[in-house]
């Protein structure tokens, strides 16, 4: 089982593609560590994903890196330019399947946006998260990424407040 990494920009998705994009994106597991999303049925999200794939091509304010095992979509990256910075930056969000984790793919698709970055001129990438996300905090501090901030109580989820963690790389 050897992972692919696919810029979606360069190499356009399928519809199965993207139906596993949202498969990842509508899992419990996965949802949990979301920090924003919207209840929504699979079939609209699927509707919206598949309209945000049909115009990536034309959107210099997002890249997407998607992570394929055995031609199945197992994780995928999303980088999109941050506003009102003195320097050019990214944000990366990032899902992969619960079926794949512990496997290094979110660690290789950081990797690979890491690459995309620089080609882009980016002086600095950030990963925000849950601070209870343990998993997604290693893989920012195994490739370099340093603690910036903690925003405590500023996400509301589930009925319950949560703190943020905001990590940077300088590249």
């Amino acid at each position: 089982m050897e992972l692919e990494i696919i810029n979606a920009k360069m190499n356009p998705l399928s519809d199965e593609d993207i139906r596993d994009i949202v498969e990842i994106e509508c899992h419990p597991l996965v949802r949990k560590w979301l920090v924003e999303y919207t209840i929504k049925g699979f079939e609209e999200e699927l509707r919206e994903y598949k309209d945000f794939f049909s115009k990536l091509r034309g959107n210099d304010r997002v890249e997407v890196l998607v992570a394929k095992m055995n031609n199945r979509v197992v994780g995928f990256l999303a980088l999109w330019c941050v506003d009102n910075c003195d320097e050019q930056a990214m944000s990366i969000g990032i899902s992969v399947h619960p079926d794949y984790w512990g496997k290094n793919i979110a660690s290789t698709l950081v990797r690979e946006s890491i690459k995309l970055a620089k080609n882009r001129g980016v002086k600095k990438l950030i990963i925000e998260t849950l601070e209870e996300n343990g998993a997604m905090r290693r893989v920012a501090e195994k490739l370099g990424f340093k603690l910036e901030t903690v925003r405590r109580g500023i996400i509301f989820k589930d009925g319950v407040c949560h703190n943020e963690v905001a990590y940077t790389l300088r590249i």
